[in-house]
């Protein structure tokens, strides 16, 4: 996988539109360049999400952040709706996860866009404020993970 944003986003443009995010349990993974991978984690975590692990999706249109407890077990936090729409970044299909007008500032400003690169692995993208943040939309993976509480 590129290791540049600019490749990541080259990649996301290329991957087949998408349309579904299959139900289960997403272990996220930072990607890009090593700047990003350190700061990523801290700024989700500034955010209010400590030990970020990555999202549950149940087969309804909902979802949940997952964070990391103490005794190794995962929580969810921060509930999410996912749905299809078209990309911020190329205008195509893409699974949209977004946390509302009424989310906590400042995720009510973020929207994660997600195609997949095979069937357990998605890359995402995070866009901050609206279409225009395109220039700025900072690349993820999510893998898809065996069921854990």
């Amino acid at each position: 996988m590129p290791g540049s944003i600019r490749g990541l986003r080259d990649r996301f443009r290329s991957l087949p539109s998408a349309t579904t995010m299959p139900p289960g349990t997403y272990r996220a993974v930072f990607v890009g360049p090593a700047l990003l991978r350190f700061a990523a984690p801290r700024a989700i975590a500034l955010g209010g999400m400590p030990r970020w692990y990555g999202k549950r999706v149940a087969g309804d249109g909902t979802a949940a952040n997952l964070l990391g407890a103490d005794d190794g077990t995962l929580r969810e936090h921060l509930p999410i709706a996912v749905a299809t729409g078209p990309s911020w970044l190329d205008g195509r299909p893409a699974v949209v996860v977004s946390y509302g007008a009424d989310g906590p500032i400042p995720w009510r400003w973020v929207r994660d866009e997600f195609r997949a690169l095979d069937e357990r692995t998605l890359l995402g993208l995070t866009f901050a404020g609206g279409p225009w943040s395109r220039v700025a939309a900072s690349p993820f993976v999510l893998v898809r993970d065996d069921p854990r509480s």
